[in-house]
């Protein structure tokens, strides 16, 4: 039996070890041009050493495939062997059989004729004995007596010749039978020694099987390592193409994946088809005013004290207990305040412990800072109790009870303090739930305290809390539930495809050509728009100065908080318009409810799959 090759019978590589040691991993999207190059070269050096890796198993996989091919040659050879000698065992049998029936059936009749020839002689033997007797006082004939004994006698002779014969025909068959029967024994040893090759070859089989299957396993693992290389490396080079551009890459790891999941950067690169594009806004409804009360709950999380998340979200401002400067004079701060929902309220005692601006789950000192700035926030508005004030999200959330938990602990540590202006005034104390890692008048929110780099997003405070805001495509709204997951989505999902970027694109160049303005550039008809007159794609591609149907890539370029440019790299060519433009008529053309909800300032980045 022919043996296997040396490299056959040993392992030569440890692949479970290697591909967990060499498995695919995200890269780190480095904020420099010479990292991400760096990381390209490695991603690339990567991809080489996995294809030469491939290539040994699939030399291994043919080198086995052949001997399991040899091997199988060599079972179904056996196997013509075996069966021949089955069917030569099988025609032993038979024959054996057959001479078994024929033995039987000559010691029938030679038992037959025994019987006879017992009885005839026993009757000659009695009538020579007592015949002759008989014959003296009977009145037989001498010659009919003699004749019956002649009779007899020849009977006796002719049987026993017959009984020779039969004998000697049974003797004849017995020695045949012998003779077939060590026929069959050989036979059945040499069929024998043919299974057990049989067993040999078919146990070898078995094993370079399994060497077969735990290469091809290793080869379908190595080959999706590659494929996941070849993906990062991709990635990587668009990355670089951006930094390049002076645009902004993001980490999926580095802003929040709470919330609809499929929103989130995330989401959407695990859920969107490729080719597809997300437009992100970075903070939305919010007006970057003052304090984010999320960062506040990061900053106060991470140790910092009400008056130093005071101090940054409201530069330069006072702390100030008791009295304001209205109207150039000083006055105590009020002991009512005029609602227009619930009256007159002691504004220590009930007006500030009502209201719902923050949750009490939030950190003391971010309790604290928001404390002091409702309580400016009401003094400035009411012109410290003389104007009357609205009790919804337009000025301040209250509610219809008071609260006695931490909120309480919160307005009463604080009680009587306002930020102030230089000379004495209520400053003006805006807050809102998130502003995407920037604030107006004071610059970035981040720990760094720096944000026109890549990465700079894993450092922003809204983005430490996890708000599910920060990093977010906007696709539903209705008005019972505003933006809410749970709102209504036209029936799509919260991405563009290839057809429609390629769409807002051409939009913006029809929207130019027109000087801006045109009214036919609105949402084509689907779940959510069926009136007007809208362009359809064909329709916009065919009065646009540069017709865009394919986009290789996109970079958004901002700069201080704002999106400064959008960059298309396209069939037609680059097109770039500013970030503003592209927001208005994205707004204007896109499908369903997306939409980037900000106003007076534009803050995205646009991912493409």
């Amino acid at each position: 039996m022919k043996k296997l090759p040396l490299v056959l019978q040993i392992s030569i590589f440890i692949f479970l070890p290697f591909f967990v040691l060499m498995s695919r991993f995200s890269p780190a999207y480095s904020g420099t041009e010479d990292d991400l190059e760096n990381q390209i070269d490695d991603t690339q050096q990567q991809i080489e050493e996995h294809e030469s890796t491939l290539a040994e198993i699939e030399a291994l996989i043919d080198d086995l495939a052949n001997s399991n091919y040899s091997v199988t040659q060599q079972i179904n050879i056996l196997n013509e062997e075996i069966s021949k000698l089955q069917e030569e065992i099988d025609t032993k049998n038979e024959e054996i059989n057959t001479k078994l029936e024929e033995i039987a059936a000559k010691e029938s009749i030679l038992n037959e004729k025994k019987d006879l020839l017992a009885s005839v002689s026993g009757q000659l033997y009695i009538e020579s004995r007592i015949g002759s007797v008989e014959f003296f006082f009977s009145s037989v004939n001498i010659d009919e007596f003699l004749q019956s004994l002649f009779v007899k006698k020849n009977a006796i002779s002719v049987l026993k010749d017959e009984i020779t014969e039969i004998t000697g025909e049974f003797e004849d068959l017995a020695i045949l039978k012998q003779e077939l029967e060590d026929e069959k024994v050989e036979l059945d040893t040499q069929k024998e020694d043919l299974d057990d090759s049989y067993d040999l070859l078919a146990a070898e089989r078995a094993k370079l099987q399994a060497q077969l299957n735990e290469k091809y396993n290793s080869r379908d693992l190595i080959s999706r390592t590659i494929n996941g290389l070849k993906a990062d490396l991709t990635d990587l080079q668009y990355q670089l193409l951006i930094v390049r551009q002076g645009g902004t890459n993001v980490d999926p790891n580095t802003v929040p994946s709470t919330g609809e999941y499929i929103t989130t950067l995330a989401g959407f690169k695990a859920s969107a088809p490729s080719g597809s594009f997300g437009v992100f806004s970075i903070g939305a409804l919010t007006h970057r005013n003052g304090m984010s009360q999320w960062g506040a709950r990061a900053r106060a999380n991470d140790g910092q004290s009400y008056t130093q998340i005071m101090n940054f979200y409201y530069p330069g401002k006072n702390l100030r207990t008791g009295t304001v400067v209205v109207d150039g004079k000083t006055e105590n701060i009020m002991t009512n305040i005029k609602t227009s929902a619930y009256g007159t309220l002691n504004f220590e005692e009930d007006y500030l412990l009502r209201l719902g601006e923050m949750p009490e789950y939030y950190p003391k000192e971010a309790l604290k800072a928001q404390a002091i700035a409702a309580r400016t926030y009401a003094v400035r508005y009411t012109k410290n109790g003389d104007n009357t004030i609205c009790v919804d999200e337009n000025c301040q959330v209250v509610g219809t009870t008071k609260k006695t938990g931490a909120w309480k602990t919160a307005v009463e540590e604080t009680r009587g303090v306002i930020l102030t202006n230089s000379d004495g005034t209520a400053a003006l104390t805006q807050y809102a739930s998130l502003h995407g890692g920037w604030v107006n008048g004071v610059g970035w929110d981040t720990t760094t305290g720096s944000g026109d780099y890549s990465g700079w997003m894993a450092y922003a405070w809204d983005s430490i809390a996890n708000h599910p805001w920060f990093y977010k495509i906007w696709y539903r709204y209705d008005s019972v539930n505003k933006y809410s997951d749970s709102a209504d989505s036209c029936s799509r999902k919260p991405w563009l495809s290839m057809s429609e970027m390629s769409d807002i694109v051409n939009a913006y160049q029809v929207w130019i050509q027109h000087n801006r303005s045109d009214s036919r550039i609105i949402p084509i008809y689907d779940a959510c728009h069926s009136s007007g007159n809208p362009y359809s794609f064909a329709e916009m591609r065919s009065i646009a100065n540069k017709p865009v149907t394919s986009i290789s890539a996109v970079v958004t370029s901002s700069s201080g908080g704002t999106t400064t440019s959008v960059t298309f790299y396209t069939n037609a060519g680059t097109i770039s318009m500013s970030g503003n433009d592209f927001k208005t008529v994205y707004n204007m053309r896109a499908p369903g409810h997306l939409m980037i909800l900000q106003s007076g300032f534009v803050h995205i980045n646009i991912e493409k799959k």
